[in-house]
């Protein structure tokens, strides 16, 4: 499913009033219509109901579905409006005269909100920059404060479709009906968070419009199940792909334990673990179906600037499909000679995680110019600390745009990013970007990242990288998920998610998203015949 931003949902109404010919009042029935019967089958206790309405196209949508209400499902509707007939846009000064007609009341002032079941907001709509000004700054005080459940229409007013900063107030929603695709604030945090759960309502906004200009996807577990590699009968382990995880340091070898224990359980037909030679006594006795490699070290426990030379010109280097580098490596200066040497040598697919990304960016200018050369694009997978090194970016700006951040590095790059924050983001050097939204706060642990290093390792050394990341990072998110699940969220640690990788990839190869409604934040596409 797409996702979009104002500016690309503003063009998509346009083209579909100007060139197909959909009046735009027909767009506003359809979305009344959508808002109407998510009330009558969500909340169908509610009888008295308030809309607060703005003045442009999405007042217009909440005061339309107020008339539906009350004439198709006898709820008795009074509409906040505070404006003359003379003040409101086209569209909406037509629904206001419309639902005049038919009995709809309409109030200049607030009335008591403890009087109403139910509010549906249609303040701002998918247009409105932050923040909230003038009247309305109170009115969405009291709206939150009234303890009423609250439906909004298209977007909670106040947030930005483009983002996920919140500047207060902003309306507190327990559902929001969107309309054609859902926009970024419904899906980046912490304005997700405001959204409740989130419906997508069809408006007759044609599919052909946006399948191939939107760049932007949320990611379906419908859609990744297909990803799931399909084993040959005659298939053998170096076939099921070889990866090769370098990292460690002195108390930082469980990262290149639980890398390597993830990617055996993600599918790798071999795995080989590489630490400085005086580590390896301990991955010898933590591993038991992964290979150990002891490898040169600068001093005690840190791994040689120049243990390229010892890989590149071994016989094994020809075997392995895919790397891992920097899992607890640490953060110095033959790190990054030994980074700039993988980077410009390693000529399979790789993934850059933890130091390395650290590593990468102590080199600045010269480590970007390092990715832009390579052949096969690096995957990099910083969290939001290690974005702000590679960026130069505040950590606000990060979390708040997280999908554009993620993109313009990996396209002016030439590189993946897995963007890792309460979403994560995989962006392509093609500019394209897809965005999970699965996973639980219980992965908020040390290691989780690890785990999601060698799952995306051991896959993308069997399959397309974009592929491997999509199916990897759900398959990462779902496993936490279960693991939670198992026990308790502050109680899960990442190694749980390893064993519950298996688990993972049954459950998305049997999903259905009808069972899955109640997890889900998202009331997925599937579902809008229910409706």
């Amino acid at each position: 499913m797409k996702l979009v931003r104002a500016q690309q949902m503003q063009e998509l109404d346009r083209r579909t009033i100007e060139d197909i010919g959909i009046p735009s009042l027909v767009l506003m029935e359809n979305a009344a219509r959508g808002v109407a019967n998510a009330v009558i089958r969500f909340y169908p206790e509610a009888k008295k109901i308030l809309v607060v309405a703005g003045k442009g196209n999405n007042g217009g949508d909440g005061i339309a579905a107020g008339r539906i209400l009350k004439i198709r499902n006898k709820r008795d509707v009074t509409v906040f409006l505070p404006y003359g007939g003379d003040e409101l846009k086209d569209d909406c000064r037509v629904q206001y005269e419309i639902a005049q007609k038919v009995g709809v009341k309409f109030v200049r002032e607030l009335p008591p909100l403890e009087e109403f079941d139910l509010i549906i907001d249609a303040i701002f709509g998918t247009g409105f920059k932050p923040p909230v000004k003038g009247r309305w700054v109170e009115v969405i005080k009291k709206i939150n404060a009234s303890g009423k459940p609250v439906v909004a229409v298209d977007i909670p007013s106040g947030i930005s479709s483009d983002s996920g900063e919140v500047i207060e107030p902003v309306v507190r929603a327990e559902m929001t009906i969107t309309f054609a695709l859902p926009k970024y604030g419904h899906v980046l945090y912490p304005a997700s968070a405001y959204c409740g759960k989130v419906l997508i309502r069809d408006i007759s906004i044609p599919v052909h419009l946006w399948e191939e200009e939107l760049k932007t996807e949320l990611i379906e577990l419908q859609e990744v199940k297909k990803l799931i590699p399909q084993r040959s009968p005659y298939t053998y382990k170096n076939r099921e792909g070889h990866v090769l995880i370098i990292g460690g340091s002195p108390g930082f070898t469980g990262a290149v334990i639980m890398a390597s224990k993830a990617a055996t359980e993600a599918g790798a037909g071999l795995v080989t673990a590489g630490v400085a030679e005086s580590l390896n006594p301990v991955l010898e006795n933590a591993l038991i179906e992964e290979m150990t490699k002891p490898l040169p070290e600068a001093e005690r426990g840190y791994l040689h600037p120049l243990l390229g030379d010892f890989i590149f010109e071994s016989e094994d280097y020809k075997r392995y499909t895919s790397l891992v580098l920097g899992s607890g490596m640490g953060r110095y200066k033959g790190g990054q000679e030994l980074v700039e040497d993988f980077l410009t040598r390693w000529e399979k697919p790789l993934v850059v995680d933890a130091d390395g990304i650290n590593n990468l960016a102590d080199m600045g200018a010269k480590g970007k110019e390092l990715l832009r050369k390579r052949e096969i694009p690096a995957v990099l997978t910083p969290h939001v600390g290690e974005m702000q090194r590679l960026t130069g970016l505040y950590r606000e700006e990060i979390i708040h745009n997280q999908i554009e951040v993620a993109r313009n590095f990996a396209v002016e790059n030439n590189c993946y990013i897995v963007l890792k924050a309460a979403r994560t983001v995989i962006a392509t050097p093609e500019g394209e970007a897809f965005v999970n939204v699965r996973g639980t706060p219980a992965m908020a642990k040390g290691g989780v990242g690890d785990v999601l290093s060698g799952i995306l390792g051991a896959l993308i050394g069997k399959m397309p990288i974009k592929e491997a990341l999509i199916l990897g990072v759900s398959l990462h998110a779902v496993a936490g998920e279960l693991a939670e699940k198992e026990k308790f969220t502050e109680s899960v640690r990442a190694t749980d998610l390893i064993r519950n990788i298996a688990s993972a990839y049954r459950f998305i190869k049997e999903y259905n998203p009808k069972e899955d409604l109640k997890r889900n934040y998202f009331f997925l596409r599937e579902m809008l015949s229910l409706v």
